[in-house]
């Protein structure tokens, strides 16, 4: 069995990431996201986007310890029906944090932006060929 991290990194540090936001696709259908913790090196998300004028779907995030100890992001969808799936962590930087995969196939940066915002990239790797996708999510006003 795999060695749990000996000192967990300093979830806590990642408030920068908490908070409300929207996404605009080029077609300007949107993606709010929300993030709420750090509780004890833990922080929570999910994520709904629409798909067109009719389908939407949820995706939920954990940022923190698998089972065995070892800290990264956790995701699942009911676009795919993805159920949880992992990928450790590979760095922890003031207003950024990187997921990547064992085999570098799968690499997955969140990092603060301007004015509250967010940024995130998503790279995968497969038969040689990359591909990156990227969200700028802004601050959801307050309601009035």
């Amino acid at each position: 069995s795999r060695q749990a991290q000996t000192a967990a990194p300093d979830g806590n540090s990642l408030t920068w990431l908490v908070g409300s936001r929207v996404h605009t696709n080029a077609n300007g259908s949107k993606v709010y996201e929300a993030f709420i913790g750090p509780t004890n090196g833990v922080v929570t998300g999910t994520a709904l986007s629409a798909i067109g004028t009719d389908k939407a779907y949820t995706e939920y995030h954990k940022i923190g310890p698998n089972a065995d100890g070892v800290y990264g992001l956790d995701v699942a969808n009911t676009r795919s029906q993805m159920k949880w799936n992992f990928t450790p962590l590979k760095a922890l930087e003031k207003d950024r944090i990187t997921f990547q995969s064992a085999d570098g196939a799968l690499t997955i940066v969140y990092y603060a932006e301007p004015g509250g915002g967010v940024g995130s990239r998503v790279k995968t790797v497969r038969d040689g060929k990359t591909n990156t996708s990227e969200w700028h999510f802004k601050p959801l006003p307050a309601p009035k």
